[in-house]
């Protein structure tokens, strides 16, 4: 049976991270990855250096085609698409939310985002400082 190590978290009301059973995270060192799709290569690797380059993000990877099955408008779909992920820091998460959904040619884009509960000291800090 898995253990739990640690598990956390995200007001998005307050901004603030919480250790379930303990106090708030450090904002200013917390880790993110945000998962994201799109329909094409061209518009994935256009995001992704839109994102670098206005220092929101550290890093985008970006897989695909990937194939996905959903329902849309009544309707059950399926589509071609090219998932990014996306690294960067807790602390940017508002700002890169907010300018990802404004970017996004979806009408309805999938904008996920998870807490890095735990990373390699000299990754954390590179990533942070490309991305605050």
């Amino acid at each position: 049976m898995p253990t739990i190590v640690a598990a956390f978290c995200y007001d998005s009301r307050s901004g603030n991270l919480f250790r379930i059973g303990e106090g708030t995270m450090d904002e200013s060192t917390a880790l993110i990855m945000v998962t994201t799709t799109i329909e094409s290569i061209d518009q994935a690797n256009e995001l992704a250096a839109a994102l670098v380059s206005q220092s929101l993000v550290a890093c985008v990877q970006i897989d695909g085609p990937i194939i996905s099955h959903y329902r849309w408008a009544g309707e059950i779909r399926q589509s071609n698409e090219y998932r990014l992920t996306i690294k960067s820091s807790l602390i940017s998460w508002p700002r890169l939310k907010s300018r990802l959904a404004k970017m996004h040619p979806y009408d309805e884009p999938e904008i996920i985002m998870t807490v890095v509960d735990d990373a390699s000291d000299g990754y954390r800090s590179w990533v942070i400082d490309q991305s605050t």
